[in-house]
This record gives C-alpha cells, structure tokens and sequence, in this order.
C-alpha cells in the first residue's frame, strides 16, 4: 500500500508545474529562487488548478453569469438593466443597426467559410493547406520564381477573395432584413446583445478570480490552498492579485481566455465591410469556428 502511494505521488509530481513567489516591503518577486525567504517576506506557490478545480471555477464563473443575466431581465430598474437601456436609447437608427450587425460578423465570416468550401473548386482545399503549412514551417522556401509557389499563392489569393465577397453579400442580406424591422425590435435586440456581452464578462472576471484563488498554495504544502476562500483572495492588494495572475497565465492560457466560455460576443468588431478583403500571410483557413 505505502509503495502504491509513493507511486502516485511520484506520478502527480512529474506533471506539476508552478512558481514561487514572495512578497515583501519593496513587492512581489517572482522565482525561481535559490535562497530561503527572508524574514519579512511572504513566499506562496502557485500552480495551474487541477482538473476537478477547474471545473468548480468554471461551474462557479457560470453561476455568476446566470445570476447577472437574470437581474437583469427580472429587475427592470436595476443598475445593469438601465444601463444598457440608456446605451441603446442614445444611439441613432443607422448606428443601432451597424450595432447589431457587430454582432454577428464571426457568423456571417463563418456561414462564407462553409459556403465557399462547398464548390468544387475547393474540394482539395486539405492539399492547399498542407503546402502552405510547408512553406510556413520552413520545410520549403518561398521562390517568386517557383511556379508552385506562384500558384499556391493565386490560389490563397483567390480564396481569400470568395470568402470576402461571400461575407459582403451576408452583411447586405442582414442588413437589409434588419432594416425591414422598427425601431422597437432593433432596441429589444441590442439590449439583448448587451446584456449578453456584460454576462461574459461577468463569466470571465469571476473565471479568473476563481482560477488565481485555486492556484496559490503554501510554500511548505503544495497541496494545501494558501487562502480559505475566493473573498479572500479577492480582497488582497492589487500587487498581491496581479502577482498571482501573471504567474498563472506563464503555466495556462485559459485564465484569461477559457475555451468553455458561453458564445463570449464581441461587440466592437467593425461590422462594416471593408474596401478590400483582409489578408495575411496565408488566408487559407482550418474548419470555420462554430
């Protein structure tokens, strides 16, 4: 029994990764350290939160957003609620709908991808992307004069092309269904787009409160939470908190970024079709995001 415990712990070891830090008169220092911790200095660990730790700060950052998109539509007068209420109210007609059509620019970018892919033109687009990985990796070299190279490039061009005119005629056909509505649908929606963005910032400010509160430990204990709760851990200063999640996002990206969050909107896209269609270096794309 005691030879299976050592083996477990030995096997958690092996995948635990995390940083010392201390905190002292003149702030936070972050390890690796080779000495002890002076005396006046605070030194904590911190480490990615395990899996089931995860879990508990994703069902808890989910809560949070529930709750706030329920006060907002239970309580009229409340503060979320009349903000974006005085938020939509302000904006003119064309603005309102620029607005919504923010919203759904990844739809429509996606529905181009999906539409664009379908032709037969495209049906070896699995090729294309494998011979512009090629070149991006650095396994082949980009010749001007290499006639492969000259037509991987036409043909990134011109898909880039086709999803950017497919996205522009999108954009049309929403705008135009949007515009056959009144003002009264238009602002029922915006608010319901705005209540929406405030819920997953809602979600993602309590994700990473969540997610910092689980990653500090003890120095002598790593296994041993160094606050006894998330209030805790809220209420320390600023160099205190923003020690911990910068140490943190070094180990994960999804602090800052989860995956799991709810269809997070983006409502500062420029919705707008530009002059002509965004490239970079290669717009040949994976599957469309859903």
């Amino acid at each position: 029994m005691g030879t299976n415990i050592k083996a477990r712990k030995k096997l958690s070891a092996l995948y635990v990764r995390g940083v010392e830090i201390r905190f002292g008169p003149e702030g936070a220092k972050t390890g690796p350290f080779a000495d002890s911790a002076a005396d006046e200095e605070v030194a904590v660990w911190v480490q990615p939160p395990s899996p089931l730790q995860r879990e508990m700060a994703l069902r808890d950052a989910n809560a949070a957003r529930a709750r706030s998109l329920l006060n907002v539509r239970r309580e009229p007068n409340s503060e979320e609620a009349l903000t974006a209420n005085a938020f939509v109210s302000e904006m003119s007609d064309d603005t309102i709908i620029e607005y919504l059509l923010d919203f759904d620019a990844e739809r429509r970018r996606n529905e181009a991808i999906r539409d664009v892919l379908a032709q037969d033109e495209w049906k070896d687009i699995q090729a294309l992307q494998d011979a512009m990985r090629q070149y991006e990796d650095g396994e082949r070299e980009e010749d001007p004069d290499d006639p492969e190279w000259v037509a991987l490039m036409k043909a990134d061009k011109e898909y880039g092309n086709q999803v950017f005119e497919r996205s522009v005629e999108l954009y049309e056909a929403d705008k135009e269904a949007l515009k056959i509505l009144n003002r009264a649908a238009w602002e029922r929606r915006a608010i319901e787009k705005r209540t929406d963005l405030a819920g997953s910032q809602v979600f993602l400010t309590e994700y990473e409160r969540q997610m910092c509160f689980y990653s500090v430990r003890t120095i002598e204990d790593h296994g041993v939470l160094f606050f006894e709760s998330v209030r805790e851990f809220s209420e320390q200063d600023d160099v205190v908190r923003d020690a911990v999640s910068s140490a943190l996002a070094k180990f994960i990206q999804d602090a800052m970024d989860p995956k799991a969050s709810p269809g997070e909107e983006d409502g500062s896209t420029q919705s707008t079709p530009p002059n002509e269609p965004e490239t970079s270096e290669s717009s040949t794309p994976g599957a469309p995001t859903e």
